[in-house]
């Protein structure tokens, strides 16, 4: 069996939990839920591409990038390399006993080296303090820690210094270029992916870089002689002693144990419900590890990590499980709206079934679920109409796609907007606007809000959004506004700050967007949400919940009676099917099609085309992906990527009339 050291990514798993180390090091063992995390997917190859343009900017030869070999040729070929007087590496190998390393970068002038970590995080220098980059500084540090030693063991007496950096997204920079972006395309490369530059990458050199050096050495020396004040991460333990521990542990394949807590609640080393892979659950076995008391069936029991925002509190108290949680004093006045506390009390009766808390929400339970109709009816009575769902796509990535934009400044690629007009006999439903960029190298927030505004001035209707993401886009869009010397900025600014608000300001539009999410946490539960109120996981719960709604989209009536400008009138369909096993309704994102459907080409084809494109577009990881492969792709893919953007964010607005209609329909019945 090969031999299996302690690498950086193995000493990053160690500082979040000791205890990950067991799973992270067995992965044929163990469920690990971070593996199908699109949107951790979408970030990692963001990482790919700051990795790849740090060798550029730092101008690294490319036949001195070391990569993916094993361990003795990385250490064979690093220390070949190292016989020159000045040499630049990337990926060098380093061993100190059973510690490995990779650096990213090395520089090498003489004796003096500079180590160089390079992180796809943000940093400005005007604002942000270094000391608060603690988890990446660990990183760099463990990785000096192993250099500074493995070159004592291999040069002794050689008076060599090592420096270490952190590379990082210069959020003071802005992109002296179009395009630096799309000089780095994501390639898969059997199952790994990787970053490859375009030959236009060469003319970054020279120029002001985006991802900036930034020296750490300081902050990286008191960690490694333990004169840190922050020691959280280190357990209150030496430095060099926990690295020893760690990598004894990790190498030996020997399972320790950590405190349990609320921290546990994102471990990723949990089993799904619906898993049947026969991968065992590390987030189970340090609990039963913890309690001995605990089964395996207790897990099925309601937690505390079902409950809405901040846990510790709960867990201080003694909390774990929700049968055991305690009556409020003072009671429950929800009249106006349930209150957080009052809501976690709400979702700890509803999944336990504890007869002493429904009792104190009975006026409001209907069925299976919670649904406060006098505070809806407050609130719903405020309405002005027409009402207008809107949602917006947005990218805010590492290199800028367009000049003059800083590192993960935000794009509004997308929007969509579905309409709800009062008539004489209720009220109509129509999919009425949308926009999307798929013009390469075009900077779209500008023309975006131009379109929003065309969409939303013909009327002073109500303007609803899903949680605060389109109030601070647009924001952001005008403080670009106020930058810019587009001729219509004053206008485009008077517009957003009609829609939108800004709390610390005290600044509230006349016309300022209600938040729908809002309206559900105060009025809405149902226990399939558990402690989640995402609009993915609240629409297949109105869904079940409503019998007008499964009876009205059971038939294909989109498309026809409700217009949409992607779902064409001959081929109208139904939003409501039922999954075959429980009689359950799906969940429509299911539904949507993959992108080798508007292609016309098999998925043998489409597997030639590139993964990312041959997923179906069905959350905002996936959504934010296929707009960066927009930017890389020939019209026929680019053309195939914007119709399921279209249909995925036209799905999005037609949530959230999902959940008024539902509403709608309790509050007032035909009305």
């Amino acid at each position: 069996m090969p031999e299996k050291l302690f690498t950086k990514s193995a000493f990053k798993q160690a500082m979040t939990c000791p205890a990950m180390l067991y799973y992270y090091r067995n992965p044929q063992l163990y469920a690990n839920q971070q593996l199908d995390d699109e949107f951790l997917q979408s970030l990692a190859e963001g990482g790919f591409q700051v990795g790849e343009a740090a060798k550029v900017y730092m101008e690294v030869p490319e036949a001195n990038t070391i990569g993916a070999l094993g361990y003795e040729e990385s250490l064979a070929r690093t220390q070949e390399l190292f016989k020159q007087e000045n040499v630049r590496i990337a990926e060098a190998a380093f061993r100190y006993q059973n510690c490995f390393i990779r650096a990213d970068i090395i520089v090498k002038q003489g004796h003096d080296i500079k180590l160089y970590e390079v992180k796809s995080t943000s940093f400005d220098p005007e604002k942000d303090d270094l000391e608060r980059k603690q988890v990446y500084i660990m990183d760099v540090t463990f990785q000096k820690w192993v250099m500074v030693h493995a070159l004592h063991e291999l040069y002794p007496g050689e008076p060599y210094t090592v420096t270490a950096y952190l590379i990082m997204a210069d959020k003071s920079k802005k992109a002296p270029v179009d395009g630096i972006n799309q000089m780095f395309k994501i390639v898969q490369a059997g199952e790994q992916k990787t970053a490859v530059r375009a030959p236009s990458a060469v003319n970054l050199v020279g120029t002001d870089p985006v991802v900036t050096p930034f020296n750490v050495d300081d902050i990286c020396n008191r960690i490694i002689t333990n004169d840190n004040p922050d020691r959280d991460l280190l357990y209150d333990s030496d430095f060099s002693d926990m690295c020893h521990i760690w990598a004894d542990t990790y190498c030996s394949n020997r399972q320790d144990w950590n405190p349990v807590g609320t921290h546990c609640f994102s471990c990723p080393y949990r089993c799904k419900p619906e898993d049947n892979s026969g991968l065992r659950d590390g987030f189970k076995e340090c609990w039963m590890h913890a309690f001995e008391d605990l089964r395996e069936e207790d897990f099925d029991a309601p937690w505390i990590s079902d409950l809405n925002g901040r846990k510790t509190g709960y867990w201080d108290d003694g909390l774990l499980f929700l049968e055991d949680m305690p009556l409020p004093e003072d009671g429950v006045d929800d009249g106006a709206g349930i209150m957080p506390k009052d809501r976690n009390l709400l979702i700890a009766g509803m999944l336990t079934k504890r007869d002493d808390i429904l009792s104190l929400f009975a006026r409001n339970l209907h069925g299976d679920a919670y649904l406060n109709i006098d505070a809806l009816r407050a609130r719903m009575d405020e309405w002005v109409y027409p009402l207008h769902m809107i949602d917006f796509e947005t990218s805010a990535v590492a290199l800028p796609f367009y000049k003059g934009m800083r590192p993960y400044e935000s794009i509004a690629f997308q929007f969509s907007h579905h309409i709800i007009r009062k008539t004489g006999t209720g009220y109509s439903i129509e999919h009425a606007g949308q926009f999307i960029n798929v013009e390469k190298g075009h900077f779209p927030n500008f023309d975006f809000v131009r379109a929003l505004k065309a969409e939303l001035e013909k009327d002073n209707g109500s303007i609803f959004r899903y949680a605060a993401h389109e109030n601070t886009i647009l924001n952001h869009i005008a403080k670009q506004l106020e930058e810019s010397s587009e001729p219509d900025k004053d206008e485009l600014i008077a517009f957003i700050m009609t829609i939108t608000h800004e709390t610390k300001k005290k600044r509230f539009g006349e016309r300022d967007m209600i938040d729908l999410l809002d309206v559900v946490k105060k009025c809405y539960y149902h226990p399939s949400m558990k402690g989640s109120n995402s609009i993915k996981v609240v629409l297949p719960a109105v869904l079940n919940t409503s019998k007008f709604i499964q009876d009205k989209y059971s038939r294909p009536i989109y498309g026809t009676e409700i217009k949409s400008l992607n779902i064409p009138a001959s081929s109208p369909i139904s939003w409501i099917t039922y999954d075959e096993h429980d009689g359950t309704v799906k969940n429509p994102y299911k539904l949507l099609p993959p992108v080798s459907e508007y292609l016309g080409m098999s998925e043998e084809t489409m597997e030639a085309i590139d993964e990312a494109a041959s997923q179906n577009i069905s959350n905002g990881g996936a959504a934010l992906t296929a707009y960066s492969e927009l930017q890389f792709s020939d019209d026929v893919k680019s053309e195939a990527l914007a119709k399921a953007l279209l249909r995925y964010c036209e799905l999005d607005t037609m949530a959230m009339v999902f959940i008024w209609e539902y509403f709608y329909h309790e509050v007032y019945g035909n009305a």
